[in-house]
């Protein structure tokens, strides 16, 4: 075998190893719409729960409440997906929003609701830009409560791309 045909064989092989990548790498994506942010992992309910609520804790958000809707639902004779809702709050930003403008309660605490169908698991939560965009109508909304749902935004989408890429 010449040098020249093993170099092209090589190349070859290079190439074509590049282009096939996507093939076997899996890349989940957060998607972004003005009212939410949403993943969907091939990981089971409850590994993906765990992951969140570290991440939450990790950035000093309180987990306030754990709601099993699927065990809700079943204890009613219906029969439904495992689908679970994450509440939680950072009370220092809430705070600075809520002492101007009190209307902010009504979107507190935010929640993650995470849902498994054929076992993937799908995690949304609405945004606090959208938030932002119904509150920032106030005059009364300060500086300082603007910044912490613009701060609060980039927090979740963070989190749901950390959890997306798997690096928790």
């Amino acid at each position: 075998m010449s040098a020249k045909y093993h170099f092209s064989s090589l190349a070859l092989i290079a190439i074509c190893s590049l282009q096939s990548a996507p093939l076997w790498a899996k890349e989940f994506a957060v998607v972004v719409t003005s009212v939410k942010y949403e993943v969907t992992l091939d990981d089971k309910l409850p590994a993906v729960r765990e992951m969140l609520i570290s991440a939450l804790e990790a950035r000093n958000y309180a987990v306030i409440n754990q709601l099993n809707v699927q065990e809700g639902l079943a204890s009613r004779g219906i029969e439904a997906h495992p689908l679970e809702l994450v509440e939680f709050c950072n009370l220092t930003k809430a705070y600075t929003i809520t002492r101007h403008v009190p209307d902010f309660e009504m979107f507190a605490p935010c929640r993650f609701a995470l849902f498994e169908k054929e076992g993937k698991t799908t995690v949304m939560v609405q945004r606090p830009a959208h938030v932002l965009s119904i509150l920032a109508k106030n005059p009364k909304l300060s500086k300082e409560g603007k910044s912490s749902l613009e701060e609060f935004d980039h927090d979740l989408k963070a989190m749901l791309t950390e959890l997306a890429s798997g690096n928790f």
